[in-house]
């Protein structure tokens, strides 16, 4: 009830009460959707910044490790060492000597305190080498790295040495000779390097304006290194929670299915104690990294955003009252002026067009459509109007040729008697046709439409008077396709176009012309088509031609055509708007009338 009193007020004072109302409520909406985007900004922000740490981290680790691999595979490769291991003229010792003068100098590493070791390991027993950084590869038979040889990938493997003082890292290759007659290679030797895990992996310095503990891990999961101080959670914890997290997570898979060091989505994060965990895989190397962040800059984030946002409320509140005052009297004028319209045509009757409304909005669209229905009823008035007109003037006309019926076919029926009697038949069967022309004219009365058949059969009967006006200067030919002659169509529509064509396509022809009326079906239309091989008209006069049977007002009279304008426009008012005549026309062609009707 109370909502239909408000409706009996202008839609102003609606629109002002229900912007009051509701006002507060969007306006919780967007504080709450404002600070939410806000605090998910700052998230966004320190996940951002400790991303850059991680890529920075991982792609130096990467780098680092790429660069030992390289020295390995050079270590392998040099000829030096290879032709010395296989060198037979020298002592043990002065192969040895050579050989760690050689891995020396190939490794040329600038952080030498990351490195253990480096020993390559001869298996020709016939040339046995001994030296600082070369051995036997029996001497290392009782070494783990030896007798765990896994993870062989392109000549090459890991292996992580724990449980010791330190824990380390072995890049381990294979020395191999290839020989140059039979292309076969073979294992000489393995290039062995140590790493110290703790110094390769501990986060630099320079990360410490954002910084963060790092969790090592094999592909075993078993951890190889952690900067953790003690005290506190340890890394065992960790890594117990981010397990659980991803199981639960990845629907009991204890391992994410893609692994990458490249991080897509801030959904990968484990809340652990006061950290924010993150992990990374170096997948070539079956390394797991977890990084630990303090979790006390996101809430710092989130004190700055609530500060941040509360003095915008109030402000928002003020524009939004604001706004919503100033649009809702601007949108009330304009409905307010759009109904102006509507009353003003309809107590007038004005259809005049008045000054649109502007915008793109749907009250423009409203004004624009009714300026359009204004337009539309205009026209129609119009149309029907010139219509009744003409036929009224059919009507007058009828009725001037149904004057004193019995004289004129007793007339005719007089001068046939004479023509017969003189045996000038022709006269009679002229007055035959003339008189059938006659009494198909008067029967218009009687029904609106006839037969296919019977509308030929009366231009049959014109066609042979106007044939003998004319000397049998043209010939007609007729075809109609079966079953169509009984359908039904508007009376007296084919004379005025046969006369057309005779009058103005082959009365001034200087041979024998041709004309062809054709009866087809297209589609669900009846098609009566009446083609001459007479002079033809231009474009220029074909254009015109169409303008003038399509105009609903005729400006100036035209004696040309008026029949087939009349036969157009009578088409169109009783079958419909997509019926009527279209026509084609070609100089010295000829041209094609064609009919389009309702199968009825």
């Amino acid at each position: 009830m109370r909502l239909r009193k408000l409706y009996e007020h202008p839609i102003f004072i609606q629109l002002v009460v229900f912007t009051v109302l509701i006002g507060i409520v969007p306006l919780i909406l967007i504080s709450g959707f404002v600070f939410y985007k806000m605090a998910d900004m700052a998230r966004e922000e320190v996940m951002d910044s400790h991303e850059q740490v991680i890529l920075q981290y991982t792609d130096g680790v990467e780098e680092k490790l790429r660069q030992y691999q390289e020295s390995v595979i050079q270590i392998a490769n040099n000829t030096i060492i290879l032709k010395t291991l296989q060198q037979e003229d020298s002592d043990a010792y002065t192969r040895g000597r050579r050989v760690s003068e050689e891995v020396v100098k190939s490794l040329l590493l600038e952080r030498k305190t990351e490195i253990n070791s480096c020993m390559v390991y001869s298996t020709l027993a016939q040339n046995p080498i001994y030296g600082q950084r070369a051995s036997m590869l029996k001497e290392a038979a009782r070494e783990g790295w030896f007798q765990k040889k896994n993870a062989t990938q392109d000549g090459w493997y890991l292996y992580f040495a724990t449980g010791q003082q330190e824990n380390l890292m072995a890049i381990v290759k294979t020395i191999q000779n290839i020989d140059v007659n039979s292309y076969r290679t073979e294992d000489i030797g393995i290039v062995k390097l140590d790493l110290n895990i703790a110094r390769l992996f501990a986060p630099a310095k320079q990360e410490k304006n954002t910084s963060f503990q790092l969790i090592l891990c094999d592909s075993a999961n078993d951890i190889l290194y952690s900067s953790l101080s003690d005290g506190g959670v340890n890394a065992e914890q960790i890594l117990s929670a981010v397990d659980e997290q991803n199981t639960k997570t990845n629907g009991g898979q204890t391992e994410k299915t893609e692994v990458s060091t490249r991080r897509k989505k801030y959904d990968d994060v484990t809340a652990v104690s006061s950290y924010l965990v993150q992990e990374r895989r170096i997948q070539d190397y079956g390394l797991r990294l977890l990084f630990l962040f303090e979790n006390n800059e996101m809430s710092q984030k989130r004190g700055e955003v609530i500060r941040w946002i509360l003095p915008w409320i109030l402000v928002l509140l003020i524009v939004i009252v604001l706004g919503a005052f100033v649009y809702t009297r601007n949108f009330s004028a304009r409905v307010e002026r759009l109904l102006q319209k509507f009353r003003y045509a309809a107590e007038t009757g004005d259809l005049t067009v008045q000054e649109p409304i502007l915008g793109t909005d749907e009250i423009a669209a409203l004004d624009r459509q009714f300026s359009q229905l204004l337009k539309q009823l205009d026209r129609l008035i119009q149309k029907n109007y010139i219509q009744r007109l003409e036929n009224k003037e059919t009507e007058l006309k009828n009725l001037q040729l149904q004057i004193n019926p019995h004289f004129l076919y007793n007339t005719l029926e007089t001068m046939s008697s004479i023509a017969a009697v003189n045996q000038v038949f022709l006269i009679c069967d002229m007055c035959s046709k003339l008189g059938e022309i006659f009494r198909y004219s008067l029967g218009s009365s009687d029904s609106e439409f006839v037969t296919v058949s019977q509308e030929l059969h009366h231009t049959e009967n014109y066609v042979f008077i106007q044939k003998i006006r004319y000397g049998n200067q043209f010939e007609v030919y007729y075809s109609v396709d079966d079953g169509l002659d009984k359908k039904l169509i508007p009376r007296f529509i084919l004379q005025p176009i046969v006369e057309n064509a005779i009058v103005h396509g082959m009365e001034r022809m200087t041979t024998q012309g041709t004309l062809e009326i054709s009866v087809t079906q297209k589609e669900e239309n009846l098609l009566i088509k009446i083609e001459d091989d007479g002079v033809g008209m231009d474009q220029e006069q074909l254009q015109e031609l169409c303008r003038y049977i399509d105009a609903l007002d005729i400006k100036e009279k035209k004696k040309r055509s008026i029949g087939v304008r009349n036969v157009h426009q009578r088409i169109k008012m009783i079958c419909g708007e997509q019926y009527g005549i279209r026509i084609r026309s070609e100089v010295y062609r000829g041209s094609v009338f064609e009919i389009y009707l309702p199968m009825r």
